[in-house]
């Protein structure tokens, strides 16, 4: 009979601290909303030429002839930059822009990174010419000439 005294304490010694644990969890974890993303607001135009002027910006430095970078590499690193941030910020969506309307759209990725680069590059060859090579140039003013036959049609 002795036994059973000895024991409690140490019962008492385990159970105790999991008890007091077990009223201090939540066990309801499953049903708490999640606040974090529920300030994303889509890319107003003001946000999108933020974005844009801030590729730009990092284009023309990284391409000057001192730093001497890469020209594509460049505007490859300043067009991820542009899709990420509104993918982070923005949730992916912006607001319709063509049609004037409080209307918002979620826009792809690879839609994004071609309408980022188109973007930048023509404000890039506005803003810094000397650093935008002529074969970059040329491209864009195909691709302006295809996107203008385009809304023709």
């Amino acid at each position: 009979m002795n036994f059973k005294p000895k024991m409690f304490p140490f019962y008492k010694k385990i159970f105790v601290p999991f008890f007091l644990l077990a009223l201090l969890l939540d066990f309801n974890y499953y049903k708490k909303e999640v606040f974090s993303d529920s300030n994303i607001k889509p890319a107003s135009a003001d946000d999108i030429a933020l974005y844009e002027g801030m590729g730009v910006s990092y284009v023309c430095v990284a391409s000057r002839k001192e730093i001497d970078l890469d020209f594509e590499k460049s505007l490859n690193v300043a067009t991820a930059t542009f899709v990420n941030v509104i993918r982070s910020k923005h949730g992916s969506k912006v607001m319709d822009l063509i049609n004037k309307k409080t209307k918002e759209v979620k826009v792809e990725p690879e839609i994004l990174g071609f309408n980022g680069k188109v973007r930048i590059l023509g404000k890039a060859i506005q803003v810094c010419p000397d650093n935008i090579p002529e074969k970059s140039k040329e491209e864009f003013s195909k691709l302006i000439k295809q996107i203008e036959n385009f809304e023709k049609k």
